[in-house]
């Protein structure tokens, strides 16, 4: 059982140091748990990753487009990084779940993806055996 409180916690150590907000989803948009920014922008933060990450999942299993080994978009998307005008944003898939980071502008992505890996790597026994335990 995924307990919110414990995992808003988690997910307010890493949000510092210009990370604005970070939200853990489900890969349908549903908000798990969230820091930083209010629910109400927590909400919109967890659609739009979503929406991102299933988008990028849709192009890179359209059928006919197979693309050989050892280029660039082969192998399992594990994360966005997005560098916008008015800050930067990571979505990482961490076991059947999402997180997600929205930065400031002046964080730089290598700090942001290493933010992210650290957080993914910590949350990712405990949500796989989670979403095995549902299924």
């Amino acid at each position: 059982m995924l307990k919110p409180k414990a995992l808003s916690e988690v997910l307010a150590q890493v949000t510092n140091g210009g990370i604005q907000s970070t939200v853990l989803l489900t890969r349908d948009g549903a908000l798990l748990a969230y820091s930083g920014f209010e629910a109400k922008d927590a909400k919109i933060i967890a659609a739009m990753a979503s929406s991102i990450f299933a988008a990028h999942q849709r192009v890179r299993q359209t059928p006919g487009a197979a693309l050989p080994q050892n280029v660039v978009g082969s192998g399992d998307l594990n994360m966005i990084l997005l560098d916008a005008e008015e800050g930067k944003m990571a979505i990482a898939a961490v076991a059947t779940q999402l997180v997600c980071m929205v930065s400031k502008t002046n964080v730089q992505l290598g700090m942001l993806k290493a933010k992210m890996d650290a957080l993914s790597s910590y949350l990712q026994e405990p949500l796989r055996q989670v979403s095995q335990s549902n299924n």
